[in-house]
């Protein structure tokens, strides 16, 4: 590849070597099915030059808006937005993960150059609301481009089709979540054996599938992941869910046998599509991809159709899924909130957000004694789980208590059942009421700190509204206006490091 023309971004230790370019005819090629077969065969994957080539010519081809965003814009944009700020460290957009923008090949100056083209897109496409793959998209697109603003125009090609029966990439939350829904009806038609699998190990199993569209743009290795793209810009939407569902076939062929718990089978897939080389070549990814039988585009669209009707009844909304995924896998969560009249007020939150999932689909408190809420403007008050300061209100039980003798030291002379620890979770009480440790629920219709006899804080689904009353679990006033609308919400997140010590990020 001549990196003179293409390249700039590439660290090309890390890029497998290209062969020697074959007869370009593929540049001169119009029909479809031939595009089709070259495409499938890995034509133009052995030479670094001529991908570069056919994917300028295949985003040239795709119909797109009137106005649409080219080169020229970026170069008049950049610098305004991007400005000074160091691009290593520049905040992405909330329509993408932050945790999931992949380096692939790409040297220093390639991995700053991905948050700036994100950010000049986000500037140009302010009707994206949802689009976890555009990182990976453009990433890899960096390694095919002769500048950022030449990627900046290829994305924007490909985010601005406008042919009804080219679907390319989500860029809705609806429509991401109807298409994780469309994958599961498809997994459970055309994947049987594993579907089952996924069923009968996980919570969750929709929870599951929401990361089919990771598996390709997120966890699939550079050399995996240009062999997708290659197909996927020529026949589009639909072979992504047939390689999604040759990715689980072949997992549930090498990981099937092995003993697999609930909460780590999400984190199994990722680990198996991360290492997919050790037992499946890119050759064979797509020779499985394709051979599903009866599979068509028209099936596709008619279950995207329905599952987009489904939740648009059911109201599921991005902010609610956004607010979820960043705060799983953090534990604790610090909420603060601040109304549109000022007011600021909050919770500590013991437990991850995550064990919400163990009753399913239903409402159900968790979390335990260590929460607590509070509010900061107008003034600063405190409201601690009822039990600690009222211990006559909660019997520790003898479960507890031999815990507790075992690791409490008595040379105080104290009893040591007479000391509550809000660490004890709510099973080593006798509660005269569940209400009394009411303590954290979330779900697709609301999130809710505290409980009995009204909720500390309630928020609705779009965490655009919220209300707040006395309750019993922390036997606190109003924290705020009664009712309230949502400003600014913010979650702090803490993980401990290698030297256990708890570590803040923020989460949003």
């Amino acid at each position: 590849m001549d990196d003179t023309e293409y390249g700039r971004f590439v660290d090309w230790d890390k890029m497998e070597s290209g062969g020697q370019e074959q007869s370009p005819k593929v540049l001169n090629c119009n029909d479809l099915q031939e595009l089709k077969q070259l495409s499938r065969q890995g034509y133009w994957a052995k030479n670094h030059s001529l991908r570069a080539k056919v994917y300028k010519k295949l985003i040239k081809d795709i119909p797109c808006r009137t106005v649409t965003p080219d080169a020229s814009v970026y170069r008049d944009i950049v610098g305004k937005i991007v400005g000074k700020r160091n691009t290593s460290t520049l905040p992405l957009p909330e329509f993408v993960d932050d945790r999931q923008v992949p380096t692939y090949c790409l040297n220093s100056e390639g991995v700053g150059a991905v948050r700036k083209v994100i950010m000049c897109i986000s500037n140009q496409f302010p009707d994206i609301s949802f689009c976890p793959a555009l990182p990976s998209i453009v990433a890899l697109l960096l390694h095919y481009s002769q500048d950022e603003a030449e990627c900046f125009e290829s994305v924007s090609r490909i985010l601005a089709c406008n042919d009804p029966n080219r679907r390319l990439v989500d860029q809705t939350f609806l429509a991401f979540e109807s298409s994780c829904m469309t994958f599961g009806d498809l997994a459970g038609k055309y994947c049987q054996g594993p579907h089952k699998l996924m069923v009968a190990v996980s919570e969750d199993v929709m929870e599951v599938y929401s990361d089919w569209q990771r598996w390709l743009f997120g966890e699939l290795p550079f050399n995996y992941v240009t062999r997708v793209f290659d197909v996927f810009l020529v026949e589009g939407y639909k072979v992504l869910f047939r390689l999604a569902l040759a990715l689980l076939k072949f997992f549930h062929k090498v990981r099937g046998g092995q003993p697999m718990e609930s909460n780590n089978v999400k984190r199994d897939i990722q680990e198996f599509v991360r290492d997919i080389s050790k037992s499946v070549s890119p050759e064979k990814l797509l020779e499985k991809a394709f051979a599903i039988r009866l599979f068509s585009r028209k099936e596709i669209q008619l279950l995207q159709i329905a599952n987009e009707k489904a939740l648009q009844q059911k109201g599921i909304t991005v902010k609610q899924k956004r607010f979820f995924l960043h705060c799983e896998g953090h534990e604790p969560t610090l909420l603060l909130i601040k109304t549109s009249s000022q007011e600021v007020c909050g919770a500590y939150l013991s437990t991850d957000w995550n064990s919400r999932k163990k009753s399913g689909n239903k409402l159900s408190f968790f979390g335990t004694g260590e929460c607590f809420v509070f509010r900061l403007q107008p003034e600063v008050e405190r409201y601690e789980w009822v039990i600690i300061k009222h211990p006559e209100l909660g019997r520790v039980s003898a479960t507890a208590d031999q815990e507790s003798n075992s690791s409490q030291d008595t040379a105080d002379g104290t009893d040591p059942s007479d000391r509550l620890s809000p660490f004890l979770a709510t099973r080593h009480f006798n509660l005269p009421s569940k209400t009394a440790s009411m303590f954290m629920a979330g779900s697709t219709e609301c999130i809710i700190i505290g409980g009995g006899d009204g909720q500390a804080l309630y928020l609705d689904s779009d965490l655009n509204y919220g209300r707040t009353s006395h309750c019993n679990t922390f036997n606190n006033q109003p924290l705020c206006s009664e009712t309230f609308q949502v400003a600014i919400i913010e979650v702090w997140g803490f993980e401990d490091n290698l030297h256990n010590e708890e570590r803040p990020s923020t989460l949003r």
